[in-house]
């Protein structure tokens, strides 16, 4: 509390708070459980040879994403070295007393005593918050003996006078509101003798919750106790609350209503600087978290390798963005250094000589389309104006079998498609323009510890993938380059399993991957996610190329280094590279990680990714430089904002940046995972160049890739001579039955082939149901929840529809006009936990609809019943774990269904029970030629009974569908899944015991050599594929 008018106490000395400030308070406080819980993550990973001591605070182990705990280690670890330091330095007589400010849970007196325990002697820790959270703290403490083990001399509590809670020899604890100072120093007088002491006072993301009078109050009292330290860990915005991980930080803590009040005062670490020097510290040192990353202060080499056996780690541009929003003060009241050490600072770049300026447009996508991160994109020209296919890459949950497609605003929808086969699902890969060879795509990865080395062609006119030659060695964030109008490409550096690779590769299309020969003394350092570019002026050469080389990543630091390459590419069998070094005055803007790299408009062009020790400022992320006879000349680029209109600030991590012609580029893509606070996505389409555009650009659609070569596996029953023959699958009709006792449905069901069973009473329903009927029984205004799609084929993978919340009687109004909705009713009770059941949802409905005796075994076994409402649209080829009777009550369905078998020919994702392909507009085609597919065309009253795994697909004619779709057990009960699942389509049990058993195996062999692990992983898929079939 500030300082202010006289406040009623509360009965325990302090002041009584106001409603308000007491859920204030608690929502400050709650944020120590999430934190907690990140902490006992890395204490149980990063420290496994340790005592452990979050374990008794945090009741659950959750391990986190990477980049959290990553995150969380380098938090811990800079204050650890730092308080170790203190503990460390020489005796002066004093007592060393360690104050931890805003403790919540924290661990670090045991941390220190179990680490440190010869420093440790007659030293003592205190603990200070909130006394709620104090005597919770207490309470743990005094019953878990590993944690009051480590104390002599614990007092009783009778003997403990407030504001201590807990005291003992080595550690004492403090119930006190930071604002509270005076009673602060009570608390510390009764434990300690001030004026005896040396103190360090921690404050780790505590302070900054405070009001900033109140936060800057409790540093200058510490800086007044004489000989003093001071830890300061918290958040800071150095380019302001617009840059995107900013604003997403600042948008997180607002919803928590835990605002960071510190930040607008004391954005950078000048303010920060001068925030203790002027309250008393003589000597004050900063740095962001992501210089600490970098100092020797905390980490060298071996421990930042070490580091990388704990856990696979690739989120360097978020860990980056991450620590360069966090600063880490080390202040002292002795006199001495003020200032950041071993900071170079950044060149001043509006000093540049006639700034280029660009023009910048931007053109939003609705919703989420075309949000992909760590993609790769290609440009393809098309008469009425140029399409860009953003392909593979990281989408909202995982990693993406598609192309997002972007065509320009008044041109033709894009008729691409692709065909059968094509490069699996993967991120961090290339793709580079070889003209009439095609588009290569070369490596990328799956997990960090899974890069890929095979390689694709892309046929830009038949618009069709083709599997060409592979990578010596699998590869991921290797930056490739094409070599002029030749169709070679140059590949430089990338990461493997473990290692950054020095290797320089030639693609040859037609011999493939040649190594390049190194000439000269000059080798440049092995590096992954470096910028690499081609200067492309004057008549061009078809044998020897020049070009550019910068930064990238080694050992977990950006590599300063911009080096001009030459290649001599005359003898396709042996290539020979030169590399010189490029000096450069503004060279530390060069050096980076994850930037896209081009030669445009007569000079290099850098776009985004990140740099080493600083954040990168708005007008950097866009950075033209050109070599001279003296090194490097660095350009800056000035932004006019299209018809000036407002343009959101990107986040030019993960993008894809593609230049196109009259000196225009286009940023597709992009955005950042921003530490535990949320994702930020770029919305849409950026453009920059040295005129306006015209046109604008719009996501026009996503279209999947199927992942494979276009060689279909032969499959063991089909004869070859058919395969010659064999245009397009055969359609077989589903069989028609009459069932005229349950004993006959039983045997269907045993006999596990799907019918269309006639001839059965479903009640009134057949004849009463139509959409005014629904309308009236259900109620107009009655909310549903439907798919609206713009076609008719809806695809799941892909997302081409929108969840609508809309009145009942619009959607049957909209029904009847052919509107392109779809209604798969949900429970109405509890939508996101129960099933469907027809009875409990539209009980004026239910009465209508009889399950016959003769399918008694539906309704004992009943799971769910569900309604469905259709308009002119496709559902998505799927398959349903459960076993279902599918009851035609309105209108007419065509129906196609595939043998589970038939699954491995239908591009189904691991763990996905849908599939992209389009059945209905394939079935003619030969890559469906494998398949079995049967089909029906269901009409009122027909019930057409669907085994369980077998895949359907559904299509309404024009005047829509009506049905209840019926779900039952035929397993016993342990089969399935533990656990929600509330559309009847959870896989069973084995089969998630079975992928998590697939993914040990992998591991298991990915210490082996590229070529060995890929042998063996073959061999054991083979063995599984016979045992599959007996």
């Amino acid at each position: 509390m500030t300082r202010g008018k006289p406040t009623p106490e509360d009965g325990r000395g302090a002041p009584a708070k106001s409603a308000q400030a007491k859920a204030q308070d608690d929502q400050v406080m709650a944020t120590n459980n999430s934190s907690i819980v990140s902490k006992r993550s890395v204490e149980k990973l990063y420290y496994p040879n340790e005592a452990h001591f979050f374990r008794y605070f945090v009741k659950k182990f959750q391990r986190r994403a990477p980049l959290i705990n990553r995150g969380y280690h380098l938090r811990l670890h800079v204050i650890d070295v730092l308080v170790r330091n203190f503990l460390r330095a020489k005796d002066n007589g004093k007592q060393k007393v360690v104050v931890n400010l805003g403790c919540g849970s924290d661990v670090l007196p045991w941390q220190c005593l179990h680490r440190y325990a010869e420093e440790c002697q007659g030293v003592k820790f205190v603990d200070v918050d909130f006394p709620d959270l104090i005597e919770r703290k207490r309470q743990t403490v005094e019953t878990t003996p590993e944690l009051i083990g480590a104390f002599s001399g614990v007092k009783e509590k009778s003997e403990v006078v407030a504001p201590v809670v807990f005291e003992s020899d080595q550690y004492v604890q403090v119930g006190c509101d930071l604002r509270q100072l005076e009673t602060l120093r009570k608390g510390l007088d009764r434990v300690v003798d001030v004026a005896n002491c040396s103190f360090v006072f921690v404050a780790e993301v505590s302070i900054t919750y405070m009001e900033t009078e109140g936060a800057d109050g409790a540093i200058q009292w510490a800086s007044g106790l004489g000989d003093a330290e001071f830890v300061l860990l918290e958040q800071i915005i150095p380019e302001g609350d617009k840059h995107p991980f900013a604003a997403t930080m600042l948008s997180h803590f607002g919803k928590l209503n835990t605002q960071l009040k510190s930040v607008h005062r004391y954005p950078t670490l000048d303010h920060q600087l001068r925030r203790f020097s002027s309250r008393g510290w003589g000597s004050v040192t900063a740095w962001t978290l992501w210089q600490a990353w970098a100092d020797q202060v905390f980490f060298d080499v071996a421990d930042r390798r070490k580091l990388d056996e704990v856990e696979p780690f690739d989120e360097w541009e978020e860990f980056a963005l991450f620590g360069a929003h966090y600063c880490l003060v080390h202040a002292k009241t002795a006199p001495g250094f003020v200032g950041v050490p071993g900071s170079r600072g950044l060149v001043d770049t509006s000093a540049s000589k006639s700034p280029t300026q660009l023009t910048m447009r931007f053109d939003e996508c609705p919703g989420q389309r075309g949000q992909r991160r760590f993609a790769a994109a290609m440009a393809l020209g098309r008469g009425d104006g140029p399409v860009i296919l953003n392909t593979l890459g990281l989408g909202t949950k995982s990693r993406l079998q598609s192309s997002d497609v972007f065509r320009q605003e008044a041109s033709g929808s894009s008729e691409i498609t692709f065909g059968d086969g094509g490069p699996s699902s993967r991120m961090c890969h290339s793709l580079t323009d070889l003209g009439e060879h095609g588009v290569l795509l070369a490596g990328g990865r799956g997990s960090p510890l899974s890069p890929n080395k095979d390689c694709w062609l892309f046929d830009k006119t038949a618009s069709v993938w083709t599997k060409t030659h592979d990578l010596p060695a699998p590869s991921s964030r290797h930056s490739v380059v094409s070599l002029g109008a030749s169709g070679l490409a140059l590949l430089a550096g990338g990461k493997g399993v473990s290692e950054a690779s020095g290797d320089f590769l030639l693609f040859n299309p037609q011999i493939g991957w040649t190594s390049c020969e190194v000439t000269g003394y000059m080798q440049p350092r092995a590096v992954y996610g470096a910028a690499l570019a081609i200067k492309e002026e004057g008549e061009a050469s078809a044998t020897r190329f020049q070009g550019i080389f910068a930064g990238g990543l080694q050992h977990g630091l950006i590599v300063d280094q911009v080096i001009g390459w030459e290649l001599d590419a005359s003898d396709p069998q042996k290539p020979t590279i030169a590399f010189a070094v490029l000096n450069s005055p503004g060279g530390e803007l060069i050096p980076r990680f994850g930037a896209t790299c081009f030669w445009h408009g007569g000079k290099y062009v850098l776009v985004g990714g990140v740099i080493r020790d600083h954040l990168l400022k708005e007008e950097d992320e866009i950075l033209g430089f050109t070599p001279s006879t003296t090194g490097v000349e660095v350009h800056r680029f000035g932004r006019n904002p299209e018809d000036g209109a407002s343009i959101p600030r990107p986040l030019f991590t993960g993008h894809s940046a593609i230049p196109l012609s009259a000196g225009r580029v286009v940023v597709v893509g992009g955005g950042a995972t921003c530490f535990s606070m949320g994702t930020f996505w770029n919305k849409g389409v950026y453009t920059f160049g040295s005129a306006s555009e015209s046109r604008g650009w719009v996501h026009d659609k996503t279209i999947d890739i199927f992942p494979g070569e276009r060689t279909l596996p032969l499959r063991e029953n089909v004869k070859a001579s058919d395969e010659t023959t064999r245009s397009a699958p055969q359609v077989q009709p589903i069989p028609r039955v009459r069932a005229e006792s349950s004993a006959d449905f039983v045997k269907i069901v045993k006999n596990g082939c799907p019918v269309v069973i006639e001839g059965l009473d479903l009640g009134a329903c057949v004849a009463n149901w139509n959409y005014d009927y629904l309308t009236e029984k259900v109620g107009r205004d009655r909310k549903v929840v439907v798919h609206e799609s713009t076609t008719q084929a809806m695809n799941f993978c892909t997302k081409n529809f929108h969840y609508v919340t809309t009145e009942f009687g619009t959607f049957t109004e909209r029904i009847k006009q052919g509107g392109k909705m779809y209604l798969r009713a949900l429970s109405e009770d509890k939508p996101s936990e129960k099933p469907a059941l027809l009875a409990d949802d539209f009980p004026l409905l239910s009465p209508d609809f009889l399950l016959p005796p003769q399918l008694s075994l539906v309704q004992d076994q009943l799971f769910s019943s569900v309604l469905r409402v259709s308009g002119p649209v496709n559902m998505w080829l799927h398959y349903d774990v459960m076993a279902n009777v599918y009851c035609q009550i309105g209108g007419t369905k065509r129906m196609v269904l595939l043998p589970p078998s038939d699954v491995e020919h239908l591009s189904f994702a691991p763990g996905a029970s849908s599939s992209s392909i389009d059945v209905f507009a394939s079935l003619h085609l030969p890559e469906l030629a494998h398949t079995r597919p049967q089909d029906a065309t269901l009409t009122p009253g027909d019930a057409l009974y669907i085994p369980p795994l077998w895949l359907h697909t559904a299509e309404a004619n024009a005047q829509g569908s009506i049905a209840v779709n019926v779900f039952f057990k035929d397993l016993d009960g342990g089969h399935y899944a533990v656990g929600r699942d509330v559309y009847g389509n959870r896989d069973l049990a084995a089969y998630g015991k079975g992928r998590q058993d697939v993914a040990r195996i992998a591991n298991s062999f990915q210490k082996l050599p590229a070529e060995a692990r890929e042998f063996y992983l073959l061999r054991l898929a083979d063995e599984l594929r016979r045992k599959a079939r007996g």
